[in-house]
């Protein structure tokens, strides 16, 4: 049920991300990523009204602030990493976080994973190296070379490390709470800390936050869904299969792009989504 769980949050993050798509043209992408976080609130806040409020421990206030602290600077670095660089020397690094994932919850939560589930992470991290193929005009070993020639690949190889450890951290923040009300704290910490910078995108002006509510409404509700199955999920499986089951967002961010936005080449795509769709299954019998 769990590993269901997972795969949902992927399709409300890719739904999240097309939904987004269609605003970015006219919003800037600091804007975008608060819109993302404080439009989901409505939905999210209520549920504090019909659940119990878990007790909190010096844990919990650390590892959530460490959070919110690395998603601010890696929604900066990720940001900049795309303005600077070209998206074939930067999005192929996503695909690293699980492998990061085969580490970093060993050592701080104490997880094992079984000898398939390796196999499965593995294979996932390939897929999504795979699906950027078609944009890598310069081999697909350039963005391993451009780690050390290129700021905005570089940039974006540390992202890929911080999402790895943000994940663990978020799971630690869960067993000393709940995966409830992890989310609500975690996302109104989040939009509180992007105000400033947003404010400073936009000039002080507060109108482009509501430019087109009900628009924002729809990626917070996306958003929001996605968040409660992420942390839902997250506390019931080790977190690299979680978040490499989460990885076939980019699944459904093809098949979005392909049918909502008349985007080309889901072919030469199709091995990539294929090998992402066999490391989900070995995780799932593992």
């Amino acid at each position: 049920m769990w590993y269901l769980v997972a795969i949902l949050s992927g399709f409300c993050m890719a739904t999240a991300d097309a939904l987004s798509k269609r605003t970015a043209s006219r919003t800037p992408a600091l804007l975008l990523a608060w819109i993302r976080e404080a439009y989901a609130l409505p939905f999210l806040l209520p549920l504090l009204f019909i659940i119990k409020i878990p007790p909190l421990d010096l844990t919990f206030l650390l590892a959530i602030l460490a959070c919110v602290a690395m998603d601010l600077v890696t929604t900066f670095l990720y940001m900049r990493a795309i303005q600077i660089a070209p998206l074939s020397l930067t999005v192929p690094y996503l695909g690293l976080t699980p492998l990061f994932l085969l580490l970093i919850p060993t050592l701080v939560l104490g997880e094992k994973l079984s000898l398939l589930g390796i196999v499965g992470v593995v294979l996932v991290s390939l897929g999504t190296y795979v699906l950027q193929i078609d944009r890598l005009r310069d081999g697909i070993f350039k963005p391993w070379v451009a780690i050390f020639q290129n700021r905005g690949s570089f940039y974006m190889f540390i992202v890929a490390i911080c999402y790895a450890i943000t994940a663990t951290l978020g799971k630690l923040a869960i067993q000393h709470s709940s995966p409830l009300f992890m989310t609500i704290v975690y996302f109104t910490l989040l939009a509180i800390g992007y105000v400033p910078f947003v404010l400073i995108t936009t000039r002080g002006k507060v109108r482009p936050l509501v430019a087109a509510p009900l628009n924002y409404l729809k990626i917070g509700l996306a958003m929001a869904l996605m968040a409660v199955a992420h942390f839902t999920a997250i506390s019931h499986v080790p977190v690299a299969y979680m978040i490499s089951l989460k990885r076939l967002s980019l699944l459904f961010a093809i098949l979005y792009g392909y049918f909502w936005f008349k985007e080309q080449k889901l072919r030469e795509r199709l091995l990539g989504g294929a090998i992402i769709v066999l490391g989900a299954f070995c995780i799932a019998l593992a």
